[in-house]
Order: C-alpha cells, then sequence, then structure tokens
C-alpha cells in the first residue's frame, strides 16, 4: 500500500485515475487549488496547494510516497502553472523525500512548437534534471478535447471552420488512467512508450460523425491546416505504432450523446 497525492485529482483524467489507485489498494490524496467539496468521497484525503504560488505544496506532500501530477493549465498562465508550478512541486517532493515523481505528458512535445507543448517539454526536463526519481508517461489527445475543439476553437457562429488535414489519435482518458494505475506500481521508470488511440484520424474525419450525434447545427467549412496546425497535419502528434487504446471516436461519441454516428 502505497500513499500517493493526485494532483488535479478533480479534473477529467485524474478522477478516473482516482478510484483506481483506490482499488488497488493505496491511500490516495487529492491535490487541488480548490477548498475541500462537502461531498468528499469516503476514504479520500484532500489537499489544498497552488502550484503558482507554492501555498499549500508542502503540506500536500507530507508524508507521501508516490506524486502522481496530472495537474496543468493549458489556456491560461501556462508557464507559471506548468514550468514554475512544476518545479515548486518538484522542490516540495525531494524535502518530503518523496520517492516517486509520476508526470502525464503528451506526445510530440519534443518536437512541436505550440506554447502549451513546449510548456509540457519544460516540465518534463525539469523532472529530469530534479534528482527526484521518476516516470514519464507521453500520451496522444483524449476524446474530450477534440469535442472541445469543435466546439469553441473551430466553431465561429453557423460554421465549424475545420483543418481538415490534421490527424489525431484520440484515446480515451479512462484508458491513460487505467495505463496509469498499472505502470505506477513499478516504480520510477523513466520515460515509458508513448501511449495512443486505436485510430488515426483526419480533423475532416472527426468532424462529420461529431455534427451527426453533437446536436450543434453549423455548416462544415474545410479549410487548410496552416501555422502550428500544420504540426498536427504532419503526424508530429501521434504514435502510431503504439495504439494502445481500444475505444473509437464512434464509441465515444455514443457513450457521450446517448446517439450512433
Amino acid at each position: 500500500m502505497t500513499r500517493i497525492l493526485v494532483t488535479g485529482g478533480a479534473g477529467g483524467l485524474g478522477s478516473e485515475l482516482v478510484p483506481l489507485l483506490q482499488s488497488a489498494g493505496h491511500d490516495v490524496r487529492i491535490g487541488s487549488s480548490r477548498p475541500e467539496p462537502e461531498d468528499l468521497a469516503a476514504g479520500l484525503e484532500w489537499a489544498q496547494g497552488d502550484l503558482l504560488t507554492g501555498d499549500g505544496l508542502a503540506e500536500s506532500v507530507a508524508g507521501i510516497e508516490t506524486i502522481v501530477h496530472c495537474a496543468s493549465s493549458p489556456f491560461k498562465k501556462t508557464q507559471e502553472a506548468d514550468v514554475a508550478g512544476t518545479k515548486r512541486l518538484l522542490k516540495a517532493a525531494k524535502a518530503a523525500g518523496a520517492g516517486h515523481f509520476y508526470y502525464i505528458s503528451i506526445v510530440g512535445v519534443d518536437r512541436m512548437t505550440l506554447p502549451y507543448y513546449r510548456a509540457k517539454y519544460a516540465a518534463e526536463q525539469a523532472i529530469e534534471a530534479s534528482g527526484v526519481p521518476y516516470t514519464i508517461l507521453r500520451a496522444t489527445q483524449f476524446h474530450s478535447l477534440l469535442d472541445a475543439f469543435m466546439r469553441t476553437l473551430f466553431r465561429r457562429g453557423p460554421f465549424l471552420f475545420v483543418p481538415g488535414a490534421a490527424r489525431f489519435q484520440l484515446i480515451d482518458t479512462s484508458e491513460v488512467a487505467r495505463h496509469m494505475a498499472e505502470t505506477v506500481e513499478t516504480g520510477p521508470s523513466g520515460r515509458l512508450p508513448d501511449i495512443g488511440g486505436p485510430e488515426v484520424l483526419t480533423a475532416a474525419e472527426i468532424a462529420k460523425p461529431w455534427l451527426k450525434v453533437s446536436g450543434v447545427r453549423a455548416v462544415r467549412v474545410p479549410v487548410p491546416a496552416l501555422g502550428p496546425l500544420g504540426q498536427f497535419a504532419k503526424g508530429l502528434n501521434i504514435c502510431p505504432e503504439n495504439k494502445s487504446g481500444r475505444i473509437t471516436w464512434a464509441q465515444w461519441l455514443e457513450k457521450t450523446y446517448g446517439r450512433s454516428s
């Protein structure tokens, strides 16, 4: 039995991971910048700590043997949270004598120039240089991310602007969480093999069934994958040799929206 802190344990991936670690017999503490909720599940601990300031991090890692770092801020204060915040957490982990720092990253962070990817890569480098025993796992994009992209990034009024040639190897958060729960058991392992979903699809192939089931009314407009999106067209974000996931985009859509595409 290991005492594990999961930063971002109340988020999308973290909330999938925490019950798996509990069922494996670990004592789990959720790390969050938010106060403890009134409906915290039985058997869980809650630690409020701020990656941006460092407040509460020492208390969060106290008595912890393994830190699973899922917390991230892709859309705002990314450098402060993902790079500087990871360094603060590493410093606290080292001072507390934690024996394993497990980090979830993204396939292609060492090849792509998107600011968020650069921040994740900088965090990886900080972990490798920290002296804290570590594991780094890179996964491809989540189904939920592309769902969000369709609703926000690609959509403008009645139009859905789809960079059709951009490619994604979508994987389900439940499958990433399961892989993490299994591999955390082996202890510090350095860089693990990348994991990805069962299929490589273009944005055009992703958008068509999404429009059918999501209830969003929009006219699909093909656009070239220019600028940073061109890196997705080149496949810098995928690992087709490692199709670890089994849940397809069509299956995820049916599970999420209750309709077959």
